[in-house]
């Protein structure tokens, strides 16, 4: 998994709840403060943990996964953004559209730094008569697509000022097969 994830997403549940709230979610996640630094290092790649850290922070903070998953994809983005990113985001396109086309070839930026982060596909169809997208999600993991909705919510609000709505729909199955077969990244 992305390295930086658990550093993030201690960020988040401490400026949603606080420092008390983040030590009852490594009690909880079974993490010792002796092996806080380990998760939180970049150079960790225990999904273990992180997983456990995003069962504990469900039922410590009492939200839904769904809940959870959207509220860290906008709260990545306004990370990245603080964190000097800006310029290169927005330089991934003038538009909305524009963007999540080059989504794909961001990602294969970054991975060469993250050789072993398994990254998500994403197609996007623009049409501009109905001013809709259609957006084609692919990712090993499996259930996480509303971060991926935080996300593209965010980025439209804090980049483009647009507000964006999602009507999910069915994933051919050819490309479910593909994604459980791990050839969707």
């Amino acid at each position: 998994m992305y390295a930086y994830i658990p550093g993030i997403w201690k960020d988040m549940v401490l400026s949603m709840a606080g420092p008390e709230t983040w030590a009852k979610i490594l009690l909880e996640a079974g993490i010792s403060s002796e092996i806080e630094d380990e998760v939180l290092n970049k150079a960790t790649r225990r999904e273990d943990l992180v997983f456990a850290l995003f069962g504990a922070t469900c039922k410590v903070m009492a939200l839904s996964r769904d809940e959870l998953l959207g509220a860290f994809g906008r709260h990545f983005v306004s990370f990245t953004l603080r964190s000097g990113n800006g310029t290169f985001l927005r330089s991934q396109g003038c538009t909305l559209p524009v963007f999540l086309e080059n989504v794909n070839a961001m990602h294969n930026y970054v991975e060469r730094d993250h050789p072993n982060a398994k990254f998500p596909f994403i197609e996007s169809k623009y049409d501009p008569v109905a001013d809709t997208l259609l957006l084609t999600y692919l990712s090993v993991r499996e259930g996480v697509s509303p971060l991926l909705t935080g996300v593209i919510e965010e980025i439209g609000a804090r980049l483009y000022g647009l507000l964006v709505s999602f009507a999910p729909t069915a994933v051919p199955a050819e490309l479910a097969e593909d994604a459980k077969a791990g050839r969707a990244a």
